[in-house]
């Protein structure tokens, strides 16, 4: 009966927490120089011919605010006057934006992300342990705000109303987010510091 018991434990021990070990140290271990600018160059393009492209099928000439996602919180008013301001296309083409493009965009600057603080914490990485998947983290909370985003849209454009509560839980996902965002430059910064330190060491 214990027996039986362990043996399950051990079929579900390797899912739990999806391995995170086993990812963090595969990135260390596949991430370099040559990949860490073929994504930045992914990056780039995609931002300018991708995401600003799609970005005019809801501009508002003049709006000081050309998407929610770009801003640190926000409430309901914010997000009402945003939407009353375009046409129910701009708010349909808000909504594919959130739910497609700047998906896909959370994947590439993701990755992006997670091989540069790999490829500045290598030498350092049984030390520094999983701190290269702390980019993931901004991904998954602008995964969350988009979807609350695109359910706010649908929701404005079903009734001309939207839900305080999921305003303010879009708002919530949005500082996270942008408190991940300046968590990785904050890595990003101190393995740049530490590789320099390091090669003045091997100099001297």
């Amino acid at each position: 009966m214990f027996g039986h018991k362990d043996d399950s434990a051990d079929k579900i021990a390797p899912f739990r927490v999806l391995n995170l070990k086993g990812v963090s140290q595969f990135f260390y271990k596949k991430s370099n120089l040559v990949t860490g600018v073929s994504l930045t160059a992914i990056f780039v393009g995609y931002l300018l011919f991708v995401m600003m492209g799609k970005g005019t099928g809801f501009e508002v000439a003049g709006s000081n605010i050309r998407s929610l996602g770009t801003s640190f919180g926000f409430d309901q008013l914010d997000v009402i006057a945003f939407l009353a301001i375009r046409s129910d296309e701009m708010i349909t083409a808000y909504i594919t934006f959130n739910q497609v493009w700047d998906v896909l965009f959370g994947l590439i600057y993701g990755l992006m992300y997670i091989v540069w603080v790999s490829v500045l914490f290598k030498p350092l990485s049984q030390k520094a342990g999983r701190l290269n998947l702390v980019p993931f983290l901004q991904v998954i909370f602008d995964w969350l705000e988009n979807y609350e985003l695109a359910l706010l849209s649908k929701q404005y454009l079903a009734d001309g109303m939207i839900s305080m509560s999921n305003a303010q839980l879009a708002s919530v996902f949005s500082v996270i987010k942008w408190g991940c965002s300046g968590l990785t430059y904050i890595l990003i910064f101190t393995g740049i510091v530490l590789m320099v330190m390091r090669v003045l060491l091997n100099k001297n």
